[in-house]
């Protein structure tokens, strides 16, 4: 038997009285559900809890009602543990903190947002925030929230989502911001604060190799790099044409400067080995974030614990969406890697022994967090039957595999699907099996 059987749920189900809350938690309860990771800071930026501190971003009909007071209280009396979803770096075109900050969202080499990205033929819509931006979304917006909601609730834990970089769309286009633009030569040491325009070559190159002739740290950057071009929602136009207009009193295109802290060397001539530093960035601001969170949830409530949502394989993730999760151990708790068979290969058999196989693995990976609870999703099951019938027998082979396997907890997304596709009763008959 797992000692934890979760679901990822939202506030609809929930509603926004005592009454559908107690209604929803005797469901989960019904059926062989013991806790609940429900989204209470969503992906367009909305808080589903009165927010003193950002009265701007709760959603309608969460101002009055106390959705997260009542249902820790509800939880409470059923033995169901509580906790709360929060959605991280995604936010709304029409969200309060872009709304209100638009030089905090990420921006790729042409100094357009994540909304204009094209994804499977159409735009993708959701703005994602800088991470590593200071003063800026990271420490001015969402670590407050978590903050004061550890200050006002004591769920069990705090749960990361999108705590990562895009990946979906566009992984290795974000982000260039204004500010990381000027910050990623600064943080990977590419020139001399005290001597910006020494070229500083090197003396002599006595070794077989060009890059064994790397500590002296050369100046990497291109000369008449100059100051990052102003972020703009249409492509840029040439140097030239930007000094024309007095936005830009020296240096090289926007476009240029994004493109050479990605592809270019850190030796002219040599191996094109910026995108080390690149990703290096990015995990670390990733890892900041988590360990500030961590902090400011132990300032408000040090009993109020920090999980997460994962990608499967922390070694890929942080190449593409800078989430290395293993080094998020410090931080957070327990981790839970979203196995769903979207993220693997082949048949649904095949599925069942790649994620026995992944969770043998994920299981090293997590060895300092507290712990490591499996995450399904039910709609993915149903490839081969996209319009049902949607076999049982899918999710209980999926369940059972997980077992098998050894993670001592599992969490399903989601109560929408489980309604969706009728598992609520296969869930409850999975859990009694195993």
């Amino acid at each position: 038997m797992f000692e934890v059987r979760g679901v990822w749920g939202g506030p609809r189900l929930c509603g926004t009285t005592r009454e559908t809350v107690a209604k929803y938690l005797d469901k989960l309860q019904a059926h062989g559900f013991n806790a609940v990771y429900v989204n209470l800071k969503g992906g367009d930026g909305s808080l589903f809890w009165p927010s003193a501190r950002f009265p701007q971003c709760v959603a309608k009909g969460y101002g009055q009602f106390d959705l997260p007071a009542v249902l820790l209280e509800e939880c409470r009396k059923r033995g169901i543990q509580a906790h709360a979803w929060m959605i991280d770096f995604c936010e709304g075109e029409q969200g309060a903190a872009f709304r209100e900050h638009p030089d905090w969202a990420m921006r790729d080499p042409n100094g357009n947002t994540t909304a204009d990205e094209m994804l499977r033929g159409k735009r993708w819509g959701p703005v994602w925030m800088c991470p590593a931006r200071r003063p800026g979304y990271t420490d001015q917006w969402l670590v407050p929230i978590y903050e004061e909601f550890a200050s006002r609730y004591e769920f069990d834990t705090l749960h990361h989502d999108y705590v990562r970089y895009p990946g979906d769309a566009a992984p290795d286009r974000y982000c260039f911001c204004d500010y990381c633009l000027q910050e990623i030569p600064k943080w990977a040491g590419y020139f001399s604060e005290r001597f910006p325009e020494e070229p500083f070559l090197h003396e002599s190159y006595d070794r077989g190799y060009l890059e064994a002739h790397w500590e002296q740290s050369p100046r990497v950057l291109p000369e008449s790099w100059g100051p990052p071009v102003r972020s703009r929602r249409h492509p840029p136009r040439t140097a030239r044409q930007e000094t024309q207009k007095g936005e830009l009193n020296q240096g090289l295109p926007r476009t240029f400067q994004a493109g050479f802290l990605l592809e270019g060397s850190f030796f002219p001539g040599g191996r094109r080995d910026l995108d080390y530093f690149f990703y290096s960035y990015r995990t670390h601001w990733i890892g900041r974030f988590a360990r500030e969170a961590r902090e400011a949830v132990q300032r408000a409530n040090p009993k109020v614990g920090i999980s997460a949502a994962v990608f499967k394989n922390p070694i890929h993730s942080g190449r593409f969406i800078g989430q290395d999760w293993r080094n998020f151990a410090p931080y957070v708790d327990v981790a839970i890697p979203m196995n769903y068979r979207d993220h693997f290969p082949g048949t649904f058999d095949q599925y069942l022994e790649l994620l026995e196989e992944t969770i043998a693995r994920q299981k090293e990976w997590a060895a300092d967090f507290q712990a490591l609870y499996c995450g399904i999703a039910v709609n993915f099951l149903f490839k081969e039957e996209p319009d049902g019938p949607y076999p049982q027998e899918k999710l209980m082979r999926a369940i059972e595999r997980v077992a098998s396997a050894g993670a001592p907890g599992i969490v399903i997304f989601c109560d929408d699907q489980l309604d969706r596709y009728g598992m609520w009763e296969t869930a409850k008959t999975a859990f009694e099996g195993v």
